[in-house]
């Protein structure tokens, strides 16, 4: 989710309508647990239980192989629903925004190609890594360029940075989304600085999260490839904390205000994504072994919102059984998850050779690499609430 609604001059009753208007899928309470509430109530057990050893270790056993398969029931439908609702639109939604949804595909997939058929090229003596780590110098950072033992690897791996880059972006503005969804269906009047102030303090936990991987030295596996950190300055990382402190301390003042001078109270349906972002992306609140849980409750947390709006469309359209068609929608979507995500990247590097060939499973860092960033794009342009479109689908 992206950009906010528009701001409401006139004053309005901040009471949850009891009508259809009043939330998204089935119920409030199924809304509630969806958009947060169920991963704070395993966020609980697993927070405060972590120091007994027997169980931590029973949880980092049991939870990778659960949320694997809980992959394929929740996150694969997440990211190939978005493809099928941005290039369905027709020719002009797609020609209108055409950066995220032909230019960006395009430069990808060109560095894909390029990393497969120039793997094995050194970049030692390139004389841009050396203007690059020249210029880091320049600016008193220990970043470097050319630390892969060859170019593919080094375009592979900074995919996968720019991957994480774009994930906790992705997280943070889908959060914002929720938020201002619910601030609407709840009438709970948002002028644009308190949207705004929301708005940063939710990115502000993304640059937390993605300081905390690469303020240090040393590498981490991705599928054979050991990717480099950015050994970026530590003060980012604590000057991060600060920043989301210090704005989050804003957002309880907006709230306070809100309430003693509007009597306006937000519900537990608007906080919630929130809370629940606090929780599972401030490294401090968190457990480093658990972080891939918040990729299954991100993908959970987008299920009403395609689940409203195919159903809008089903109705506007009068289509017949469309309950039968939402559960076959869902179902076509996690088939092609599983040909996008497991099998097509297994195949190819099972006939291709590639982990004999480079050492590292190439087609699944591919894909992987591809579907991830390139789904940041779409929904950047998919969910703008300023469109017409959006609106309608969302709250009629």
């Amino acid at each position: 989710m992206t950009n906010g609604l528009p701001h409401q001059n006139t004053a309005v009753d901040t009471t949850p309508h009891n009508g259809p208007q009043s939330y998204l899928l089935i119920s409030r309470m199924v809304d509630f647990w969806l958009l947060g509430g169920l991963s704070i109530a395993l966020w609980i057990p697993v927070y405060f239980l972590q120091d007994q050893l027997s169980l931590a270790k029973s949880l980092t056993m049991a939870i990778p192989g659960i949320s694997l398969t809980l992959a394929y029931w929740v996150n694969y439908p997440h990211f190939m629903a978005s493809y099928k609702l941005a290039y369905t639109q027709g020719k002009g939604f797609v020609v209108q925004n055409w950066f995220q949804l032909l230019l960006v595909p395009i430069a990808l997939i060109l560095l894909i190609a390029i990393s497969f058929g120039f793997w094995n090229s050194s970049i030692s003596d390139s004389s841009l890594v050396h203007i690059a780590n020249t210029s880091f110098s320049w600016l008193g950072l220990k970043t470097r360029l050319g630390q892969y033992p060859n170019l593919g690897s080094e375009i592979m791996g900074l995919m996968i940075v720019f991957l994480y880059f774009t994930v906790g972006w992705h997280y943070s503005k889908q959060t914002f989304g929720c938020m201002m969804v619910y601030a609407k269906l709840d009438n709970y009047r948002l002028n644009t600085l308190e949207r705004n102030t929301i708005r940063y303090a939710l990115l502000s936990t993304w640059w937390v999260s993605w300081l905390y991987s690469n303020c240090a030295e040393g590498t981490y596996p991705f599928y054979g490839l050991n990717i480099h950190r950015l050994n970026l300055p530590y003060v980012w990382f604590q000057a991060s904390y600060f920043i989301v402190s210090t704005l989050f301390i804003a957002v309880a003042v907006i709230f306070f205000i809100k309430y003693y001078r509007d009597k306006q109270s937000p519900s537990w349906n608007f906080l919630v994504p929130m809370l629940a972002l606090l929780i599972w992306h401030i490294p401090i609140m968190g457990n480093p072994q658990f972080f891939y849980l918040l990729a299954f409750f991100h993908s959970l947390q987008y299920f009403p919102f395609v689940a409203k709006v195919e159903k809008t469309r089903y109705r506007v359209n009068h289509r017949p059984k469309q309950t039968v068609r939402l559960l076959a929608f869902f179902a076509i979507m996690m088939l092609l998850g599983y040909l996008s995500f497991d099998l097509a990247p297994h195949q190819l590097d099972q006939s291709l050779q590639s982990r004999n060939l480079f050492n590292v499973s190439f087609f699944m860092i591919a894909f992987l690499s591809f579907i991830n960033i390139h789904h940041y794009f779409i929904d950047n342009v998919l969910w703008r609430f300023k469109s017409k479109d959006v609106k309608q689908l969302l709250f009629d």
